[in-house]
């Protein structure tokens, strides 16, 4: 009597044990590679309409005005984790004369909206460099919204030889 009740607990925490393991390690893979997959199976893909959305609501059925934005960033990038991109709003910086949102987007990112800067008069001049994310071969677009109410918008095709964002 005493064996049967020392097998069947052997049986009943060996099988605990087992089933604990295929939990742990599934399909043989470790948690890591697990996540991995579980990753890649919820990727976020760009969506057209939703970046055009966006690109509407900043406008807001306003007409751009030409030469406002000087936007330079390079043609071809090896790497799409550091982008250079740099602008200037082209403005005295005077209380009736300075961007109050610029807005960056690299339309074919999964979120396609960069950065939003926002500027006060009387700092100088409207100018930003810095390095940003991009998924794929894209326009980056840059959208300057200024006091008076007028709207600039620059944008420029960067291709990008190994992506990021993904």
């Amino acid at each position: 009597m005493k064996n049967l009740k020392r097998n069947t607990l052997k049986f009943f925490f060996g099988s605990l044990a087992f089933i604990f393991q295929k939990k742990l390690f599934a399909n043989g893979n470790p948690y890591r590679d697990r996540f991995q997959s579980y990753r890649q199976t919820f990727r976020i893909e760009p969506n057209k309409s939703e970046t055009e959305r966006i690109i509407k609501n900043i406008i807001n059925g306003r007409s751009a005005v030409k030469g406002l934005i000087t936007l330079d960033v390079p043609d071809t990038v090896e790497d799409g984790n550091v982008v250079p991109v740099t602008f200037f709003i082209k403005c005295s910086m005077a209380e009736n004369d300075f961007p109050k949102k610029v807005h960056v987007l690299a339309l074919e990112n999964p979120f396609p909206e960069v950065a939003t800067y926002e500027f006060f008069p009387f700092i100088g001049k409207a100018e930003v460099s810095f390095r940003c994310r991009m998924r794929t071969s894209s326009y980056i677009m840059v959208i300057a919204e200024m006091i008076d109410g007028s709207v600039g918008v620059e944008k420029k095709y960067v291709d990008v030889m190994l992506g990021a964002c993904s």
